[in-house]
């Protein structure tokens, strides 16, 4: 364009400069004319056809150089379309490559996307099988722990049975053994009885045979003596028959007291392990439940953009009968506001939440905590 514009200006200085030669050519000519005349004719008429025929000879030159001039200005404007036109073509190609070159990395780019959107799902997958292994194994160890803690409650029972039952014969044995004593100890007193009247007889045999004479006399205080000693021998057999049936009562009352005490035991024993088995048997059924109620909520958590890792929020949630959510509630926070909003939007987005089929389970899971730690 900067040559073109250089090509007009020469061009139109030249039509000027012809322009201005031709004016002074008709000057020269006009004050050829005007001027006086030589006397000699012919040698004017010479002159003004020779003017004439240079005059007629520079504007042909001068065509013919505008002619030229035109011809190489339209040349050189072809020649400047032509670099143009390829100019344009080279752009156009540039730009059609420019184009193909970002619709292939666009592509790499989504393929890649997707690659690493696979690689990830794949990876949360294997995650996900893991955990389940590992939740399966904690049950697996949970039940062998919950066996042998039954089995160790069965047999302290059994031995809290056997003592009971030991105690239990001990105490008849003991029992036995008193009634024997009593028996024994009743049968010396009627044999000292027995040997006191042989004793007093023969007293009494021998007194009458020594001196009949001091028996009138002494009749009235022996018999006193002997009303006495009959009365007193009567209640130191009383005393010592109440003291025994004391003692047999009290023995009586001590063995059923141990054996009702034996009894009270074992049936504690049983109620306990009872208890503590449907204790046991509840609480899995609650920590099944919650283990599934986590996942149900990882599995609905929207991770906020602000959110690190390794955080985690304790949750408390009510239920309504039917498994609805009533309340949510964040018991201890991850420092996170965000992350605790998040969490509690998950726990209703996965409701409702199934209900066990044992009504204690049921019960207990209508408030309860759970830990939510998304990783």
């Amino acid at each position: 364009m900067k040559n073109t514009f250089t090509e007009n200006i020469i061009a139109g200085s030249s039509s000027l400069i012809l322009h201005i030669f031709l004016m002074g050519l008709f000057v020269i000519g006009m004050d050829f004319q005007s001027s006086p005349q030589p006397i000699a004719q012919p040698a004017q008429v010479e002159i003004v056809q020779a003017t004439m025929m240079d005059e007629k000879n520079v504007l042909q030159e001068m065509v013919r150089q505008q002619a030229a001039e035109d011809k190489k200005r339209n040349d050189e404007q072809a020649r400047q379309d032509l670099v143009q036109q390829r100019l344009d073509d080279t752009k156009k190609e540039l730009a059609r490559k420019e184009l193909e070159y970002e619709d292939q990395q666009e592509r790499a780019k989504i393929e890649q996307q997707q690659r690493e959107t696979k690689a990830k799902e794949e990876q949360e997958k294997i995650a996900k099988l893991e955990e389940d292994r590992k939740q399966e194994e904690i049950k697996q160890e949970q039940a062998v722990t919950e066996r042998k803690i039954a089995e160790e409650k069965k047999q302290q029972a059994e031995k809290d049975r056997k003592i009971a039952e030991e105690k239990k014969k001990q105490a008849e044995t003991e029992r036995k053994q008193e009634e024997a004593l009593k028996q024994k100890a009743e049968q010396e007193r009627k044999d000292a009885e027995k040997k006191k009247e042989q004793a007093e007889a023969k007293a009494e045999a021998d007194k009458k045979a020594k001196a009949e004479a001091e028996k009138k006399a002494k009749a009235e205080a022996e018999q006193k003596a002997k009303a006495e000693a009959e009365k007193k021998a009567k209640a130191e057999a009383e005393q010592k028959a109440k003291i025994e049936a004391d003692k047999k009562a009290k023995a009586e009352a001590e063995r059923k007291a141990e054996i009702a005490e034996a009894d009270r035991l074992l049936q504690n024993s049983l109620a306990s392990e009872e208890q503590e088995r449907e204790s046991n048997r509840i609480a899995g059924v609650i920590n099944q439940n919650i283990a599934m109620i986590q996942q149900r909520v990882k599995r609905n958590w929207l991770r906020p953009s602000t959110s690190s890792a390794g955080l985690q929020s304790t949750l408390r949630v009510s239920l309504l009968p039917g498994g609805d959510v009533k309340q949510v509630v964040v018991v201890k926070s991850s420092g996170n506001a965000i992350f605790d909003r998040s969490a509690e939007s998950a726990v209703y987005r996965a409701a409702p939440w199934p209900q066990p089929a044992d009504p204690k389970a049921a019960a207990a899971l209508r408030d309860f905590q759970f830990i939510f730690k998304p990783e």
